[in-house]
């Protein structure tokens, strides 16, 4: 049970909202015609404006993985008080990811199928389990990071119909934003202010203009890499007691090198009925229950 708090904790760290209708109606939209699995939730449709010059902007067309995950990452978190609490290292041959907290001596991993990977103290063995199947992981993540971050969320949905053609997850939180990111998706957009830093490097920073989000930025060097994202929000969507209302990810492109380890494959659902509702099988997993009995 402590394994399964510490990977949901994981997952949702920085991102404790509901998503919007404009946003995740699109992305349904989208998810049906690729025949993935989706589900009916609630929204405010009043939350968000879309409207931006997205459509303007020319794309690198995506064919391979390697297009999309260019490079190894490190992103660094730190709290509102500028303390580093934990190190994400990506390494982009595996398609992986290792999360070190501070105070924690055992890391989190995350890998390409939506996998979180804790290690179960008690038992003295890392666990790994999926919360959703691969598809609907990278469809969630898509609708909850672009409203949480008010982020322009064309690029996002790109990024997610991309890689779920491939089976791959988009399920490494904000450091995924390293690879979908560039300033061209900032500089025609209302919601943000240009402010050109030429010190101590050369980088272009783009501010919040909403009121809710004074002092948040998002920032690029010479290079068009994002390396600073900074939130600062008085959100009435983030909890009283939260802790995700401001902190600062800083990001470097440094080699590094991810070894997933070995897992025993847990069930969200404990018990008898998580072998019945494999969530890797979709969220009505009796559908292909039936089918395997048919096969037999």
């Amino acid at each position: 049970m402590k394994t399964k708090i510490l990977l949901l904790s994981a997952l949702f760290l920085l991102i404790g909202f509901e998503a919007e209708a404009q946003l995740l109606d699109k992305l349904k939209q989208r998810a049906k015609e690729k025949g993935l699995e989706t589900r009916e939730v609630s929204f405010d449709s009043t939350a968000y404006n879309n409207d931006n010059n997205y459509n303007n902007i020319q794309e690198v067309e995506l064919e391979t993985l390697r297009d999309f995950f260019t490079t190894d990452v490190i992103m660094a978190l730190y709290n509102k008080d500028g303390q580093q609490v934990q190190t994400s290292f990506f390494d982009a041959d595996v398609i992986a990811m290792r999360t070190k907290q501070e105070g924690n001596p055992n890391p989190i991993y995350h890998d390409t199928k939506g996998m979180l990977y804790g290690f179960n103290v008690e038992e003295g063995h890392y666990e790994k389990m999926s919360i959703l199947p691969a598809s609907s992981m990278g469809f969630m993540m898509a609708g909850m990071t672009t409203q949480a971050y008010k982020l322009p969320p064309e690029p996002y949905y790109e990024a997610f119909e991309f890689l779920s053609e491939k089976d791959i997850a988009l399920n490494f939180i904000v450091l995924e934003l390293a690879f979908i990111y560039k300033p061209e998706h900032f500089e025609d957009d209302d919601n943000y202010t240009l402010q050109n830093i030429t010190f101590p490097d050369v980088c272009k920073r783009f501010n919040y203009n909403d009121p809710e989000y004074q002092g948040s930025y998002i920032q690029f060097d010479e290079k068009g890499r994002l390396v600073e994202f900074n939130i600062n929000s008085t959100n009435p969507q983030f909890t009283d007691d939260s802790k995700n209302s401001s902190g600062k990810f800083v990001y470097s492109y440094q080699e590094c090198h991810v070894q997933l380890p070995e897992a025993i494959e847990q069930s969200m659902v404990p018990g008898p009925l998580g072998k019945m509702l494999n969530l890797e099988r979709g969220l009505e997993p009796w559908k292909h229950n039936k089918k395997d009995k048919q096969k037999n």
